[in-house]
């Protein structure tokens, strides 16, 4: 059965009116957060450290140098981010106890650090460890990259003390 002119007439202009808005407005979708900058996420762990009670922390980047002492990186990536945390105060040769003892509890977090690397190599592109040393001290944990794009904690061990001789999750104190 064919439809009288005016029911075409109507279709034919719903259909033309649906191509004409289509993709004007847009459909409403959950997002993530927006990716933060290398330097702004930089800052942010480092603001979230100081939050906690850390009397000074800083970071620097030390550019080619994460296959420098170890082998297996399963990325291309050569960077190594330090982020270094102080108890001392630059007016003072002796260590803040209550700063010394925040550091201690925020190295023995995995989970916070490892969640600090995990957003450090989400948007730094070219790091690929995050090392976590205390001043003045032996201690330092550090968290290489994997191939699934985050990070696991090295593990220590003296057997790899040569240069260049460390597998990628280990690491040697001197």
């Amino acid at each position: 059965m064919k439809l009288p002119n005016s029911q075409n007439l109507l279709i034919a202009s719903l259909l033309g009116l649906s191509t004409f808005f289509d993709g004007s407005y847009p459909l409403v979708k959950a997002q993530s957060e927006p990716k933060l900058g290398c330097q702004a996420t930089v800052n942010k762990v480092l603001q979230e450290i100081r939050s906690k009670g850390v009397r000074r922390t800083w970071f620097k980047l030390y550019k080619g140098t994460a296959n420098q002492y170890h082998t297996g990186n399963p990325t291309n990536r050569t960077d190594q981010l330090e982020i270094s945390l102080s108890s001392y105060s630059p007016s003072s040769d002796k260590p803040d106890q209550r700063s010394s003892h925040i550091q201690e509890s925020i190295l023995g977090s995995s989970v916070l650090m490892k969640s600090w690397a995990d957003r450090i190599v989400a948007n730094c592109n070219n790091t690929a460890v995050v090392i976590f040393p205390i001043e003045q001290s032996d201690i330092t944990v550090e968290y290489a990259i994997q191939l699934d794009g985050k990070t696991r904690e090295r593990q220590v061990d003296q057997r790899y003390f040569k240069p260049n001789s460390a597998p990628w999750n280990f690491y040697s104190l001197p």
